[in-house]
Parts: C-alpha cells; sequence; structure tokens
C-alpha cells in the first residue's frame, strides 16, 4: 500500500471522515488538508512518520480569533504532500512534535519566536534570531511599532 494511502485510512481512523479534504486538482499544493484538533496532533505525526513521511515546514497564520499552524508533510511519492492544520488560542499552547520529528526542533523554536505561542514538551525552546529580552512576536497582527530600528550605515558601517 502506498504511503498516502495508508497515512489517510489511518488519520481517518483517528479523527473522523470530516477530517480530511481532498483536493484532486493539487490547486493548494497539497493533496489533502487534515483538520486537526491539538490534542490529537502528536498521534497524527506519528501515524506520518510511520507511514515514511517527512516534516517539511511549519508555519503559522495569525486570525483575529486564534492562530493556526499548518504543518506539510511529504514522502517520496507523487502528490503525496499534505496539510495539516491544528487551531490554538493567541494564549494557547501547542505540543511539540519534536520526539517525532527532529526537524521540528528549530520550525517550533521559530513559531515560538514569532507567534508567542508555547511548545509544550520541546527540550530547547529559546530564542533563535530575536534578542533575549523580546518581549514582542514580530508576525502577530497586533505587533506594532518596533523603536529599535537602527539605519543601515549603523549597522554595517
Amino acid at each position: 500500500m502506498a504511503a498516502k494511502d495508508d497515512a489517510l485510512r489511518r488519520i481517518q481512523e483517528l479523527l473522523g471522515p470530516g477530517a480530511l479534504t481532498a483536493d484532486p486538482d493539487f490547486r493548494a499544493g497539497v493533496s489533502y488538508t487534515v483538520a486537526c484538533p491539538k490534542e490529537s496532533l502528536v498521534a497524527v505525526m506519528e501515524i506520518f512518520n510511520a507511514c515514511g513521511f517527512y516534516l517539511e515546514s511549519l508555519t503559522g497564520l495569525d486570525f483575529q480569533d486564534t492562530l493556526e499552524f499548518v504543518y506539510h508533510m511529504n514522502a517520496y511519492e507523487p502528490r503525496a504532500r499534505m496539510a495539516v492544520r491544528v487551531l490554538c488560542p493567541h494564549d494557547g499552547e501547542m505540543p511539540s512534535v519534536s520526539g517525532v520529528f527532529a526537524s521540528a526542533l528549530w520550525q517550533e523554536r521559530e513559531a515560538w519566536e514569532f507567534y508567542g505561542v508555547r511548545f509544550s514538551g520541546h527540550p530547547d525552546l529559546r530564542r533563535l534570531l530575536l534578542p533575549d529580552d523580546a518581549d514582542f512576536y514580530p508576525l502577530r497582527k497586533d505587533f506594532g511599532t518596533v523603536h529599535a530600528y537602527r539605519k543601515r550605515e549603523e549597522v554595517y558601517g
């Protein structure tokens, strides 16, 4: 059985048929979208891992009422790319999948740094790019004016 079909069957058994949305024309760049509650995220990622998928990317979206994290999963077969969408409140916490996919270590750190959502169970949640004392999250829509702007010549001489 192909990795994609096996993963879809197992995810449907776990989450139910309403969690999967097909995109047969691949218009969104994925063959299926999985609507996943955050409580089931680690179990879904374990299914993908067992079926030979890898974590391609993790990104966040900030909406007025919620945050959404999108995990792009892929396998080495045609049209196997899928998106796992997980909603999280602005002041919520997400489960870490770094125990399933080591590539999530850096991606979760980046998402925490730019969106302010902690990843519970992450072994090394510290900043990658922003200063350690940063008290803002630049990819959140409520991010205001930054007062630490410097001129180019101040940085590059």
